[in-house]
């Protein structure tokens, strides 16, 4: 038998007063303000909820980019280089090299006082084992050595350094060469040190291409193409290494080379960062010295690009293998 508890007489149920409800109403509007306030607050205040900038206008001279000092753009992405005060149209370009990272790897070792293509070496694996060149020791291995070249078996293939130090610098290098999960690792000898590491063939080439009457070098240049361009490989300080490569001076204070094998007529390469290497080329003249004033000129009117800044010239992409040799 369940148990039933009386509480009593029934009474009829409780309203509050009008005041009160009125009162209540009041509270619980000023309370939602007062959040709705501090929300809105908030969200000025935070940094995710920042006004994007918009992006800087064009030039006067219709150029995509501003003047000024060189962009610091990620160190993990290729930058542009561009000629300031000039328009740059429809002439920009990537060539995109999508097997660039699974090709041979590069190691560029230097002296205290290398620099592009100089007092240096580039030291390049996997590479075909050699047709000729004269017998070398590196360690118990037979290797073949040829001008400022020595081949040498290593890891089931082969290895190479290119350089313009003497040959017994370029054996210590091969000696203190070994190869870790496919790609090459130096112990630099004595007097030289590690200045990058990377593959051989650079993901992107960034070209920009002008008339050569357009940059105002009409009558050194002809009336042919100026091109710049921007590598980050150790492919290229490689060929300079294997062709006929010439000090020249210095670009915004870092010391340039000249070369006639890198395409057209002549190229004045130099290094803005190590591994990164900027350079101003041409076609259509003889290579003498007043092209070669023409590109020093037109070298230090140059500004790198971040690679988001360089995206803004809408270049168009070209697959392709971006190899030196």
């Amino acid at each position: 038998m369940s148990e039933i508890l009386s509480g009593g007489p029934e009474r009829p149920p409780w309203r509050p007063p009008r005041w009160l409800i009125v009162a209540a109403v009041a509270v619980v509007t000023i309370a939602a303000l007062v959040v709705s306030l501090i929300l809105v607050a908030g969200e000025e205040t935070s940094p995710s909820a920042a006004p994007q900038r918009s992006p800087s206008p064009p030039s006067s001279t219709g150029s995509p980019f501003p003047d000024g000092s060189d962009a610091a753009g990620p160190r993990d992405e290729t930058p542009g280089l561009v000629i300031t005060g000039v328009a740059l149209g429809e002439g920009s370009l990537n060539r995109h090299d999508r097997t660039a990272n699974t090709g041979p790897w590069t190691v560029t070792v230097r002296r205290p006082d290398g620099s592009l293509g100089l007092n240096g070496a580039v030291v390049t694996f996997p590479v075909p084992k050699p047709q000729a060149g004269r017998p070398v020791r590196i360690g118990s291995a037979a290797g073949w050595a040829r001008d400022g070249e020595i081949v040498w078996p290593v890891a089931d293939s082969y290895a190479r350094v290119r350089s313009d130090l003497p040959k017994s610098q370029l054996v210590a290098i091969a000696t203190a060469t070994t190869v870790a999960s496919g790609r090459p690792q130096v112990r630099p000898p004595s007097g030289l040190s590690v200045v990058s590491t990377g593959a051989a063939r650079p993901h992107y080439l960034r070209e920009a291409r002008y008339g050569s009457g357009e940059v105002g070098e009409a009558s050194e240049l002809s009336g042919g193409l100026t091109f710049t361009g921007v590598a980050h490989c150790g492919g290229f300080e490689d060929l300079l290494y294997a062709s006929d490569t010439q000090p020249s001076g210095t670009v915004r204070g870092k010391p340039a080379v000249i070369t006639s094998e890198l395409g057209g007529n002549g190229v004045l390469a130099w290094e803005p960062t190590p591994g990164v290497i900027a350079y101003v080329g041409y076609s259509g003249a003889p290579l003498d010295r007043g092209a070669i004033a023409a590109l020093h000129r037109l070298a230090e009117r140059t500004r790198l690009l971040s690679a988001q800044e360089w995206q803004a010239t809408a270049p168009s992409t070209v697959d392709q293998v971006n190899d030196f040799g």
